[in-house]
Formats: structure tokens, sequence, C-alpha cells
């Protein structure tokens, strides 16, 4: 049987990986935006690219976020 004290680390780790997808879905959305006013305003490219650099390791980081438990959706299950 696991201890409380291994549980609860679990749990805490659980919540922090959570909390990163969370952070990474949601720069992932804002990211482009702001390559999109760097590029309105002239800033450099080589900033413009690592935003998007940024903007797709977010990507990857944000994919499995979600915002609730996953549901059936109304699919008869």
């Amino acid at each position: 049987m696991p201890s409380v004290r291994s549980v609860h680390a679990r749990s805490a780790i659980a919540r922090a990986g959570t909390a990163v997808r969370a952070a990474a879905f949601w720069a992932a959305v804002a990211l482009p935006l702001a390559a999109i006013t760097l590029l309105t305003f002239g800033w450099n490219l080589r900033l413009v690219g690592a935003v998007l650099a940024l903007n797709a390791a977010a990507l990857v980081v944000g994919h499995g976020y979600r915002t609730r438990p996953n549901r059936s959706h109304g699919h008869g299950r």
C-alpha cells in the first residue's frame, strides 16, 4: 500500500503537469497574435521566428490540455 506522502507527491506532480499543459495551451493560442503584431510593426524576423518556434513548442506541450474531463459529447454512451 502506498504511503500518504507518496500519494500526495504524485498528486502534486499531476497538478503541476496540468498547470504546465494549461499554460502551454494558452500560450499556443496567444503567440500567433504576437507574431502577427511583430510582423505588422516591422520587428526583426529572427524575433518573429523565435516566437513561432515557441508557438510550435507550446502546441506540442499543450496538446493534451482539457478544461473538463473527457465526456462522450452525446454520442450515445
